[in-house]
Parts: C-alpha cells; sequence; structure tokens
C-alpha cells in the first residue's frame, strides 16, 4: 500500500504523466461583415500561412490567431482580410459627343486620341472629377483612374453590362521584364479565359478598362483578342512590393462578397504571458 502511494506521489515530477493544459495566449481580430465572406477569409489566412480559429454571425466575424508573437505584426493580416480584392474587366462606352468639353472647374480638359468625340476630366482630385461629371450628365458608369498606372486621374465611362469578373486560378506576382516594377500574373479558369478573349475581341481598338475595387487601374486600347487565359496588371510607383503581393494573395482567396470592416482588435490570453 505505502508503495502503490509513492508511485502515485511521484507521478507529479515523471516527465510521463498527464501535462496540465497550458492557458491560451493570441491575437484576436473582430470585424463586422455582409453577406457569407467566411470562406474567403478562410482560403485567404490559408494562401498567407496563418493558423487561425474563426467564428461568425449573421453580422460578425471574429478570427483568433493562437500562439502569436506578442511583438508581431498583425497590419498583413488585418489588412489582407479587408481588402474587397473585387477585379473587373470592362469596355469603355462609347462617346457621346461634347459630354464634358463644356466643364470648367479648374480642372484640365482634353480631347481624346484617335476616331473619339468626347472630352476627358483630369484632376488629381478623384472626388472633384466624380462630381463634374454627375454634373454634366455622364450616364453611366463613371469610374476614375489613369490611362496607365502612373498617369494623372481621369473620367472614365464604363459599359457596365459588358463587364467581366474573372474567375482566377493563380495570381503571382512578378517583375516587368523593361521596367523592374511588379506586376500580377493572372490565370483564368477556362469559362474566363472564352469569356476574356471575346470581350477584347470585340474592343479592338478601344479602350480596356482594367478595374480594381471600383477605381481604374489601368485603360489599354486593345490591338487584339486576347486568347490562352492570361493577363498581366502593372502597378505605377506609388505600389509597394508588399501592397502588391498582398493584392495577389486576396484576388488569389477570391473578392469578398459584401464589406468587411475591423470593428476591434487585440491581444488575449493571461497577462503573464503577453509580456
Amino acid at each position: 500500500m505505502r508503495r502503490a502511494l509513492l508511485l502515485v506521489l511521484g507521478c507529479l515530477s515523471v516527465t510521463a504523466c498527464p501535462k496540465r493544459k497550458q492557458p491560451e495566449r493570441g491575437y484576436e481580430l473582430v470585424f463586422t461583415k455582409e453577406g457569407d465572406v467566411r470562406p474567403v477569409i478562410e482560403k485567404r489566412l490559408a494562401l498567407l500561412g496563418v493558423v487561425a480559429r474563426i467564428t461568425d454571425d449573421a453580422h460578425s466575424i471574429t478570427v483568433r490567431i493562437p500562439d502569436l508573437d506578442a511583438k508581431g505584426d498583425t497590419s498583413a493580416v488585418r489588412q489582407l482580410l479587408t481588402l474587397p480584392a473585387k477585379l473587373e474587366f470592362c469596355p469603355e462606352a462609347p462617346p457621346s459627343a461634347g459630354t464634358l468639353c463644356a466643364v470648367d472647374a479648374g480642372v484640365v480638359v482634353v480631347a481624346e486620341d484617335g476616331e473619339r468625340q468626347d472630352c476627358a476630366l483630369q484632376s488629381p482630385d478623384a472626388t472633384l472629377l466624380l462630381a463634374l461629371a454627375r454634373d454634366a450628365g455622364v450616364v453611366g458608369r463613371v469610374l476614375v483612374g489613369g490611362v496607365s498606372p502612373d498617369g494623372p486621374l481621369r473620367t472614365f465611362v464604363a459599359d457596365e453590362t459588358g463587364c467581366l469578373a474573372p474567375r482566377l486560378m493563380e495570381a503571382d506576382v512578378k517583375p516587368d521584364p523593361n521596367t523592374g516594377r511588379q506586376q500580377l500574373a493572372l490565370l483564368f479558369d477556362a469559362p474566363t479565359a472564352t469569356k476574356f478573349g471575346d470581350l477584347t475581341g470585340k474592343l479592338v481598338r478601344r479602350r480596356l478598362l482594367i478595374v480594381l475595387d471600383g477605381r481604374v487601374q489601368s485603360a489599354p486600347v486593345v490591338m487584339e483578342a486576347i486568347t490562352g487565359g492570361r493577363a498581366m496588371i502593372s502597378f505605377g510607383l506609388t505600389s509597394s512590393d508588399a501592397e502588391v503581393k498582398r493584392l495577389s494573395l486576396a484576388l488569389a482567396g477570391g473578392a469578398l462578397p459584401g464589406v468587411v470592416s475591423l470593428q476591434r482588435e487585440g491581444w488575449y490570453g493571461p497577462p503573464s504571458l503577453l509580456k
């Protein structure tokens, strides 16, 4: 009996004995949401290589990242999970002669190139451009962006009925061999590849608007139908490598079906583990 008691007491210091569960510590982010965003959030976290526990209800979603270093940078996670990443390819609407030519509010009014009979507004202020376009009675979806990534802001009118929201198989970051700037190399799924080829085939000698989260990233003139299911998106000098990489992960994870906004964030767990 005494020997058995010694064995039981000795178990307190033997490594084979069951270990007490340690309190968990980590980082928690709570977001408000619209729609079923959980599948997209899960995929983006997986692509980022982050293991997390997720709970959600009709209006919010909570992401808990256990065992994260208390000195770690959580900004990459926060920004990735709130990025809409809605990509569209839209044909520019046929011009309406002189739609914006008479507008004068301290902005540059320029005539379009080629056979167009329209005018465009250019300004460093995107809000001003949108307001002036609406005041001028422009009918259609008015967007702001640049003909090239580093070009001045100007107005575009998209033919919204012809916009294509692609389904992506891949979204990788690659340097432009000519400029050295980062580019996004996109690979479409088969149905999107067919639709993209048809869309660009109808736009020869017209502009294709590359729209990202409601802003025109660039507006190249299509010279021939683009087949093969691949496309490249260039970025200006103001876009950092980290931003382009984050966008590639967001696009690969899919566009958010609704708005996701950070409500609160912070470390959780016993104070002694967070020092």
